[in-house]
């Protein structure tokens, strides 16, 4: 059973018994502090703190109100748990009461507002609005059932959306192992998958592995998938990016973008699985990238010039020698591994040469 929690001041009881009604009609169970359903714990260790914590993970949805008074513990503790739990959750505001609000944001610090009460809640919905950027919806006492009804149709209407998502890509799970039997609107659905962040990372390499096999993947994707907050998901992004990225030849700010992500990222596996990627995508623009590499790591160092001395033969026929020598010059700073410096030297030594 759906059950939705009324979170506010003393003073929501006036509009408590409207906001039963309602929840009954949408098929819930209404809680309110003032009836039966919260969830408690007496014990030497209880809290009223403690106890609205607990109800606010175990309600479906909060309706958080604003009347004319300032409910610390609806503020401090209820809105807390709710944005750290990703509950949903409303807010609504008595019209009179946020006509106040703009009226003294516009014209009086909160500091000089002397009644608490006003003080607190213009503090409030300073922070709901502006700071956290939550949308606010007003009321006047006879339409607070008319505009929650609307409201939580809202929310729900976002449940199914993501209710069809789930369906949706639950079905192109079994999907992805064949990526040649994928039709257009299942590669905007792999798409999706493969860029949310919120996915199973496995998932997510699965839909990933099927873009690049079908070279369907848009550049804005790609440079998403780069940019993945998952670990996991950006190296094998990096890993697969000569067939994941397919525009020919590329784009120069994109390779640019790459270089300047394998600088910022703490990551040092993703510049070394990126160097080879551009050298693969195209040599040319690549080692034109390459000039803003940061190359205070000794293993980018290490990796870029044994990838250049890899390419010896193409570099020299596209007619890249003086390029690539002034990178390995760059790579030529002390370190203690000098079998790859001798190598990279006498490397240097045979385009100079030539």
């Amino acid at each position: 059973m759906m059950t939705i929690m009324l979170c506010g001041a003393a003073d929501t009881t006036t509009i408590a018994g409207a906001f039963a009604d309602v929840t009954r009609d949408l098929g819930g169970v209404p809680w309110h502090y003032r009836s039966e359903g919260i969830l408690y714990h007496n014990a030497t260790t209880a809290s009223w703190e403690r106890n609205s914590r607990r109800s606010v993970a175990g309600a479906d949805l909060c309706v958080f109100v604003i009347a004319g008074k300032y409910g610390a513990i609806t503020w401090k503790t209820e809105l807390h748990e709710a944005l750290d739990s990703g509950r949903p959750f409303l807010i609504l505001c008595l019209d009179s009461t946020y006509s106040d609000y703009v009226t003294l944001t516009g014209h009086v610090r909160p500091t000089a507002i002397s009644d608490p009460d006003t003080r607190l809640l213009v503090e409030t919905l300073t922070e709901l609005e502006s700071e956290r950027q939550l949308t606010v919806a007003t009321f006047r006492y006879d339409t607070f059932a008319e505009i929650y009804r609307r409201e939580a149709a809202k929310v729900f209407g976002t449940a199914l959306e993501a209710l069809t998502l789930r369906t949706r890509r639950e079905a192109i799970y079994g999907l992805l192992g064949a990526p040649a039997d994928l039709t257009r609107h299942h590669l905007i659905a792999a798409e999706q998958l493969a860029t949310d962040e919120f996915e199973d990372k496995n998932r997510r390499k699965l839909a990933i592995a099927a873009l690049a096999a079908r070279g369907a993947a848009s550049p804005d994707v790609v440079l998403a998938l780069l940019h993945s907050r998952e670990q996991g998901v950006q190296r094998y992004a990096v890993q697969r990016l000569s067939v994941l990225y397919t525009r020919r030849p590329p784009e120069p700010e994109f390779m640019e973008d790459c270089v300047a992500l394998a600088n910022e990222s703490d990551d040092v596996g993703i510049v070394r699985r990126l160097i080879p990627a551009l050298l693969e995508i195209d040599l040319t623009e690549a080692i034109q990238a390459f000039e803003g590499l940061d190359m205070s790591e000794v293993g980018t160092r290490r990796r870029l010039a044994a990838e250049l001395e890899r390419r010896e033969a193409e570099i020299r026929s596209a007619g890249l020698t003086t390029a690539t020598a002034a990178l390995l010059r760059a790579c030529l700073t002390k370190s203690d591994e000098a079998g790859w410096l001798a190598r990279c030297r006498s490397y240097l030594g045979r385009l100079d040469g030539s």
